[in-house]
């Protein structure tokens, strides 16, 4: 069950008065999503117009409130806690999930999604990274999204995610048009330079 904090009931409530006194709408409830790999999570939370729910979300009613979330996500995402933190360093909502991080697919690299992304990287993608010892692997691809793994001088590269979003990601969005997203499963706090600690 979602759990919400007195903190991030208050945030929500005004925000809602607000977005509903600005656009003149009512809201409906707010809908939770997830993206990420292996070692990190990403969540973000949205408004929802009364109206505007897609007819197979998942609705979970959490103090009041009501969350809307994709089916693939629902059973990840059902015992959240979402909490609105101010700090030094940070001012927003935060989400804990027991869950952890969210887990990689399991390998699908049969499809022609995966085997374009496949050709891609071996014919122009990890020649380019070999000169760094780096390499690139498809783990799998899921509901039109490619979860790749980093290796080699590659992993715990503090450059190895610039890497990733200025060059990989565009070329295999350039080339399977497909693909909505481009996710880096990889354990970079194992890495001999992590740029990133792992915070489940």
């Amino acid at each position: 069950m979602i759990q919400v904090t007195e903190a991030a009931r208050k945030k929500i409530d005004a925000l809602t008065k607000d977005q509903e006194t600005q656009k003149k709408t009512k809201i409906e409830g707010l809908r939770l999503t997830m993206k990420g790999g292996a070692t990190k999570t990403e969540y973000s939370l949205a408004f929802v117009e009364a109206g505007k729910r897609k007819e197979d979300d998942v609705v979970s009613e959490a103090d009041g409130l009501a969350f809307f979330m994709e089916p693939r996500d629902a059973s990840f995402l059902e015992d959240v806690k979402i909490d609105f933190v101010t700090t030094l360093d940070q001012t927003g909502f935060k989400v804990d999930n027991p869950k952890g991080a969210m887990p990689a697919p399991s390998a699908d690299l049969d499809n022609p999604e995966a085997k374009a992304i496949q050709h891609l990287l071996n014919t122009e993608i990890n020649p380019s990274v070999a000169s760094h010892g780096g390499v690139i692997t498809l783990v799998g691809v899921k509901d039109h999204i490619a979860y790749l793994r980093l290796g080699g001088g590659c992993h715990g590269c503090g450059s190895a995610e610039v890497t990733l979003k200025q060059g990989v990601i565009v070329a295999i969005k350039k080339a399977v048009p497909e693909i909505v997203d481009v996710l880096d499963v990889t354990d970079h706090a194992g890495g001999k330079n992590p740029y990133f600690v792992a915070h489940r």
